[in-house]
């Protein structure tokens, strides 16, 4: 039987050209609790944040959940996280403030996140699901080089109704592929589950 050694922890802060992927501290509440509590943050966030929950557990840690702030300003805009999700697999996810939308702030950030995951971590597969509305969003994955892979309906019941949403993932080898090549590959024939 062949043993895969754990992924390394990674080194924060991590320092993109404008951002601070860093951990939470206590002075983070105040401003996390308010992106949590915009609606149209939580539309595509459904789930509860495991961020306000900043203590380590014992034990080999299975789940970076992150703070994002500016490199300028040191001010708080966001939250990340990247989740083991099987041998060598992980998933990705990511929510800023709105008025950072649209500033390229997720993009960095989600190459940020995948370099993480390939350099640091040593990973050989990293996924996302996002919700099928949320246009935004997959630009952001297709722009960090993930592909779509496919449809699972219902995926996520949240806010009274039920989420469906695509999955995008990238491995290793493609992640090692110049850029332009990545942006001209296409997904495989659309699979839906249910």
């Amino acid at each position: 039987m062949v043993r895969t050694a754990r992924p390394a922890a990674p080194t924060l802060p991590l320092l993109t050209p404008r951002l601070i992927v860093r951990e939470f501290v206590t002075e983070d509440v105040p401003a996390l609790e308010a992106l949590l509590a915009d609606p149209r943050v939580r539309q595509y966030a459904p789930l509860e944040s495991r961020a306000l929950d900043a203590a380590r557990r014992a034990g080999p840690r299975r789940t970076w959940e992150l703070a994002v702030a500016v490199r300028r300003s040191g001010r708080l805009i966001g939250a990340c996280d990247l989740a083991l999700a099987g041998r060598g697999e992980a998933d990705l996810g990511y929510m800023l403030a709105r008025r950072h939308w649209g500033h390229g702030y997720g993009t960095e950030l989600a190459r940020a996140l995948v370099e993480l995951g390939f350099e640091t971590l040593g990973l050989r597969r990293l996924s996302a699901i996002v919700a099928v509305e949320n246009e935004r969003s997959r630009r952001v994955l297709e722009n960090a080089g993930l592909r779509w892979e496919g449809l699972t309906r219902r995926h996520i019941r949240a806010a009274g109704r039920s989420w469906d949403c695509h999955r995008y993932a990238i491995d290793r080898a493609q992640w090692r592929q110049p850029r332009a090549l990545r942006r001209g590959a296409r997904g495989p024939i659309m699979r839906v589950e249910e």
